[in-house]
This record gives structure tokens, sequence and C-alpha cells, in this order.
């Protein structure tokens, strides 16, 4: 079941049992999905606009005839990778929120961020702790044959990429820090 139908199905059930804070943030991740999907849709359009230009650079009939033809399906579904980026960005947007609440002085909306991210945080894979992330970290500077604070700028892509979408951008960098200063 992909997180769109996750979403649905979890939407039907909150609304039935009235949970107002769920329905908001089911709603919000699955107006974010749809954004992402239509911002889909129009780049497979431009990509193919702009091959059917160069294929038919000459010919302005033949042009126009296959511009006609393109389909700009704005429903075609999302592929799982790019449903779980759209929710991690919307994880990321609310824990910015929360921390911008959090120096403001206001609390209650701070908490309401914190309370759709722990909603939302259930569609996505669990991310690794820093304490399962430490040894695998430790051996892939051992790999790379880095030390010392200077080496997070070469670490970091590596680690970015190897632990995309199972681990946290600041746990990694945390984790990174910690054993290159030997902390």
């Amino acid at each position: 079941m992909t997180i769109s139908e996750r979403l649905t199905a979890d939407l039907k059930a909150a609304m039935k049992a009235g949970d107002k804070l769920r329905i908001e943030a089911i709603r919000s991740a699955r107006a974010a999905l749809q954004s992402a999907q239509l911002e889909a849709a129009k780049a497979r359009y431009d990509a193919a606009a702009r091959a059917i230009e160069q294929q038919y650079a000459g010919d302005a009939t033949a042009r126009e005839a296959a511009l006609a033809a393109i389909s700009a399906d704005g429903h075609q579904a999302l592929e799982p990778a790019a449903e779980e980026a759209v929710i991690a960005k919307e994880l990321k947007r609310r824990h910015e929120a929360a921390e911008m609440y959090r120096k403001g002085g206001r609390l209650e909306l701070a908490e309401r961020e914190e309370a759709e991210i722990v909603i939302l945080q259930a569609y996505l894979p669990r991310m690794l702790s820093a304490d399962e992330l430490r040894p695998e970290v430790a051996a892939l500077i051992a790999e790379l044959g880095l030390s010392g604070p200077a080496a997070m700028g070469k670490l970091m892509p590596v680690l970015l990429e190897r632990f995309k979408g199972r681990a946290d951008g600041r746990v990694l960098s945390q984790v990174a820090r910690e054993l290159l200063t030997g902390a």
C-alpha cells in the first residue's frame, strides 16, 4: 500500500473518529503529495515538449501535431521514493516551524507542530538512531581514511547518500562530528 493510499484510508478513519489534528495533518500531507504529482507531470510535459521542439525544429506542422499529442497526466502516481521525499520534506518543515515557535515563545503552536510530526512519521520508514549509526559511520570514516573536523566536507556527502531515507541529516552530522573530533 502506497503512502497516498494509507493517507486516504487514515483520513477516513480520522474523520469518523473526529480527530481534528490528525485530519489536518493528513490533509496537509495529501495536498503536498498532490502538488508534487502536478510538478512531476509538468516536468514530464516540459521535457517531452523540449524533445519535440528539437526533433521537429524545421517542420512547424509536425511540431504542432506532436505537441498536441503530448499527454499531461497530472494523476500519475508518484514513485514510493518520491512520496517518502515529500513526507520527509513536510516533516522538516514542521521541525523548523516548531523550533521557530519555541524561540518566539509560542509553545502551544510548537506543540501542535510536534504532534503533527508524530502523526506524519508513521508514514515513513523508521529512522536510525545515533547509537545505531555510530558503528556504521565509524567504519565509513576508517574506510575513507578520514580524520579531524576538516574532513566533514568530504564525509557528509557520502553519509547523506549512503543513509538517504534511513537517517536524519542532523543526526548524521552530529555523529560524524563526534567521531571526527574524538569527543
